[in-house]
């Protein structure tokens, strides 16, 4: 049971942070976009992409189950071993909805955590 939770945390961070990480790059790619005609700036870019994301795809879960490991070890130790996965898939998607927040929305979701207007964000 253990193997197939942690399986499925590992899964769903690679996926959630390999996206982030594509879109941070889109994003950037696309800044350049007046600057080439159209197909060119197409071409271009996908072999830009393609030579950025297929080396961290194929490294990304290795990656990710290695920190996840050392993270769960060391989360045993405060709460167990189901409970320590459970904070770390929470904290960890806590960060990453933090980054998609600040992508999508251009909120800073910890200032308006201090602000108080989080609630406001609902």
């Amino acid at each position: 049971m253990y193997r197939r939770l942690f399986k499925f945390v590992v899964t769903t961070l690679t996926i959630l942070t390999a996206n982030l990480i594509t879109n941070y790059a889109s994003e950037y790619l696309i800044g350049y976009k007046r600057h080439m005609r159209p197909l060119a700036f197409t071409l271009v870019a996908m072999g830009i992409i393609t030579l950025i994301f297929y080396p961290l795809f194929t490294k990304m879960e290795e990656w990710l189950t290695e920190l996840s490991a050392r993270i769960v070890k060391s989360g045993r130790s405060m709460g167990g071993k189901y409970l320590g996965l459970l904070l770390v898939f929470a904290l960890s998607l806590c960060i990453l909805t933090y980054f998609y927040t600040k992508l999508w929305y251009r909120i800073d979701l910890i200032k308006s955590l201090i602000n108080g207007s989080i609630l406001n964000l609902w």
